[in-house]
């Protein structure tokens, strides 16, 4: 129990920033299409909600969340706050990747996708990083990942500033 308390106590935050990042896939992604019921309930029959895309998305998101939030913990710390604009991007280029290779491995086992395993990984782990770079979600994107990286280096620079 105490390597589970311990676990928790470590990187709840990382799960927590994996969590609301799998929104941002799902909801671009149009897994949970949200925009798509003008017309009432006909609408929810053709758009439906794709839940084991949205399980595969949180699977693969949480992970990254702790991984990327476990880096930057070290990262950070002791950073200058114009440093932000230098790891912001590179949160969200690692963030994406990890996410991309995750979602390809969890995708290949759970939804039964008829692609090769090799072609299906290295396009996704490379897809995902360009999307959000190149594409019009870049726009909302970048600076959500800017936020999520003042946060973390907000609460790491805190709390040795309050030590001290």
């Amino acid at each position: 129990m105490t390597k589970l308390a311990t676990f928790w106590r470590n990187h709840r935050l990382g799960l927590l920033y994996g969590a609301l990042w799998s929104l941002a896939p799902m909801i671009i992604r149009e897994q949970i299409p949200l925009f798509n019921y003008d017309n009432g309930p006909a609408d929810f029959k053709q758009h439906p909600v794709q839940w084991g895309a949205c399980f595969v998305t949180l699977a693969a998101s949480l992970p990254t969340g702790v991984a990327v939030t476990w880096l930057f913990r070290r990262l950070l710390k002791g950073s200058d706050a114009r440093m932000l604009f230098l790891w912001t991007p590179l949160a969200l280029l690692m963030g994406t990747a990890l996410f991309g290779f995750l979602f390809a491995q969890f995708g290949w086992i759970i939804l039964n996708v008829t692609e090769p395993y090799g072609q299906l990984t290295l396009a996704s782990t490379l897809l995902h990083p360009l999307l959000s770079f190149g594409s019009f979600a870049g726009v909302f994107l970048i600076p959500l990942a800017g936020l999520n990286t003042w946060d973390l280096w907000r609460r790491v620079n805190r709390s040795a500033s309050l030590r001290a």
